[in-house]
């Protein structure tokens, strides 16, 4: 029984370590203004791993460090399911970026 609890217990404190790090290193090396970083996910008709490929960029937003992060759906043009899949995704993490290829374009200048 002590076996297990040593481990559980090495591994959390591992993961809490790394965390601690990540933090210091962030808040080092980061720079007061960063600017905007932008994550653009290409999403195709017909597309299989649409909720995969948008958890990804939302996750890569998240755990980035940078506090003007913002993730882009572009519609080339999807299906009716893949859609709703991008647009209920969008909603839950409170990404309001869902744009057509020709918004998108316009928003870049």
């Amino acid at each position: 029984m002590n076996i297990p609890a040593a481990v559980l217990l090495v591994t959390l404190a591992v993961i809490g370590a790394a965390s601690v790090v990540r933090a210091i290193c962030l808040r080092l090396f980061c720079a007061k203004d960063d600017g905007m970083v932008m994550y653009v996910t290409h999403i195709p008709a017909d597309c299989g791993n649409a909720e995969f490929i948008l958890r990804s960029a939302l996750a890569k937003r998240r755990w980035c460090g940078v506090k003007s992060v913002s993730a882009v759906c572009v519609d080339c043009p999807m299906d009716e399911k893949t859609k709703r899949i991008c647009e209920g995704i969008c909603r839950e993490y409170g990404v309001k970026n869902l744009m057509s290829k020709e918004e998108f374009i316009k928003s870049l200048d």
